[in-house]
């Protein structure tokens, strides 16, 4: 039991630092990047960022470990959201997705292949987010 002046337990959310656990959020947008990783921080979550696809094959190729849930942003130069998570689900089968984007509110041409991934249109609220998350990351639903 926890004195006072003692942290109690980590909870399922901020025991991610301790895990081995983190996200990976993909944004080309620096203000949205910026956004994100603060509303994350506050839930104890580690967060590495990427401004787009090449610079998130890359902090996944060389981290100790796979993260466990990756935010992407859809609409991004050169390599997409869409084509990025394509490539990291044929590596990390287990990784959860959430998909984000402002531009993009019709989504009845979605790809069938993609269409169990989590969408939050931007802007979204800092409980949508964390919501999404919690959701995503949840080991007990699995």
């Amino acid at each position: 039991m926890a004195t006072p002046d003692q942290k109690s337990p980590p909870t399922s959310a901020s025991a991610s630092a301790t895990s081995g656990r983190w996200i990976l959020l993909v944004d080309d947008e620096p203000a949205m990047r910026q956004l994100i990783e603060t509303v994350l921080d506050t839930q104890h979550w580690t967060v590495k960022v990427a401004d787009g696809a090449t610079a998130a094959i890359a902090t996944v190729s060389s981290a100790a470990t796979p993260p466990t849930l990756m935010i992407c942003d859809v609409l991004m130069p050169g390599i997409d959201g869409l084509e990025l998570t394509r490539r990291m689900l044929a590596k990390l089968p287990k990784l959860k997705v959430i998909l984000i984007s402002g531009h993009l509110m019709d989504l009845s041409w979605w790809p069938t292949d993609l269409r169990e991934i989590c969408f939050l249109t931007k802007p979204f609220s800092n409980d949508q987010l964390i919501s999404a998350v919690r959701e995503a990351t949840d080991t007990s639903a699995a």
